[in-house]
């Protein structure tokens, strides 16, 4: 049953036209990064930084270079893109009544909801090794001589790791938002401030420890390989993403579990 159940599942999100058009999207916008940052960073390592107008100062040694090539396209797509692409496809579980009638295909909330979780992190993590992959192949073709020979099998699963932890955590919680406002308007608001939140650095003037609490201001020393003045470490930064990831799961069961436990009383005579 568990299995037909996240087959279904899969099938139903991979196959939406919503899915499509925001997965084209994606893969479009991740080129057009990715091939923005290889003209920027041929430019800086050959000495032509003055036909784009770059400062000389801002060169980082060729290994981070690299590193944060590998990083930048995939981590953008999938930190602010791909958890807004998740909500609105999560969020037709509940038109024209979905959710009730999957109710009573399998009557079980703890496997559609495990098969939800499952499937909605294997589709978030394709999508992700998809661009991943793109990106790494125009890396390899594109980049400078002197740079291609720092591409790596180990230092890309090591950067595809760290994405992939940001990918479960931020689509978690769309299902979590989905899950509680059972709309993609009011999800996609909650998600938009959160962006806003850690993009603008407001929360840190407000209280640097919730800033902090944040997965994309906390755990940002852990994306990028490194610690930088201001930031925690990159332990702090894993220990955060787990931690927000295994809460956000216990959210889920818990709501599911008022959920259906309300609609399986019996009323009173």
């Amino acid at each position: 049953m568990l299995s037909q159940v996240i087959k279904g599942y899969l099938y139903k999100y991979s196959h939406l036209t919503l899915f499509k058009m925001g997965f084209f999207i994606l893969v479009v916008v991740s080129l057009f990064f990715t091939y923005q940052n290889i003209q920027v960073i041929n430019a800086l390592h050959t000495g032509a930084a003055n036909s784009v107008n770059i400062d000389q100062n801002v060169i980082e040694t060729p290994y981070r270079t690299v590193r944060d090539a590998i990083l930048s396209s995939p981590y953008q797509a999938t930190v602010l893109f791909l958890p807004i692409l998740s909500a609105l496809i999560l969020a037709t579980d509940y038109q024209f009544g979905e959710d009730e009638f999957s109710s009573l295909i399998c009557a079980n909330w703890k496997i559609r909801l495990f098969s939800q979780i499952f499937s909605i992190i294997v589709i978030s993590i394709m999508t992700t090794f998809t661009l991943f992959l793109l990106n790494a192949l125009l890396l390899k073709f594109m980049l400078v001589s002197k740079l291609q020979s720092i591409l790596s099998i180990g230092l890309m699963l090591d950067v595809f790791t760290r994405i992939g932890a940001f990918t479960i955590t931020l689509n978690l919680l769309s299902l979590l938002l989905v899950k509680i406002t059972k709309r993609s308007i009011p999800s996609l608001i909650v998600i938009v401030l959160l962006l806003v939140f850690s993009l603008s650095g407001i929360l840190k003037a407000i209280s640097p420890i919730l800033d902090n609490l944040l997965p994309l201001i906390g755990a940002k020393s852990f994306a990028f390989g490194r610690v930088e003045a201001g930031q925690t470490t990159q332990l702090y930064g894993a220990i955060l993403l787990l931690f927000e990831t295994f809460l956000t799961t216990i959210c889920l069961f818990y709501l599911e579990k008022i959920k259906w436990g309300k609609k399986n009383e019996k009323p009173i005579a």
